[in-house]
């Protein structure tokens, strides 16, 4: 396949993971934890194209959320995907191929990772940030992996499939 069709395809993922998160998200909510569709889309990215792709396609989504975000809080989505973008993509080329148990760790890792840098960033304080830790993160993160994992399985799938 070309190049050029692959970011293409990458781009209209990238549509698509916002789409959903914007509309199929709200209804997939159990007890107000829904899964983060566009977490999972930059873990994939981040570990399918290293940590340039990463980076790029966190500060895309980032930057895309911070448009809708409290305007004191600006850029803080901008900098924690863009900085989980990087981590996983260079988990992925320091431990060349990641297989579908440690690409989930990953997914859990990442979405810790990008919800405290989001908390550093907001300046909140310690007792909302644990209170949304517990309340919001932890639940969130579940179904998030939950979701990522069963992405994943049907990617691997797919991949198997075709050779």
């Amino acid at each position: 396949m070309n190049k050029n069709w692959k970011w293409i395809k990458v781009l209209l993922v990238f549509i698509g993971c916002f789409i959903l998160q914007t509309t199929v998200g709200s209804w997939l909510q159990i007890f107000g934890a829904g899964p983060d569709f566009i977490i999972i889309m930059i873990v994939s990215i981040a570990i399918k194209f290293g940590p340039a792709a990463g980076c790029f396609w966190g500060f895309c989504a980032g930057f895309t959320q911070d448009v809708y975000a409290p305007v004191e809080w600006l850029g803080a989505h901008t900098v924690s995907m863009t900085i989980l973008g990087f981590i996983v993509g260079q988990l992925e080329e320091k431990f060349l191929t990641l297989n579908q148990p440690a690409k989930v760790g990953v997914l859990g890792l990442g979405f810790f990772i990008c919800d405290m840098i989001y908390f550093f960033m907001t300046g909140l304080e310690k007792e909302v940030v644990t209170n949304l830790f517990f309340s919001k993160t932890i639940p969130e993160c579940i179904y998030t992996v939950v979701v990522g994992a069963l992405v994943f399985h049907l990617s691997m799938a797919k991949k198997k499939k075709h050779v």
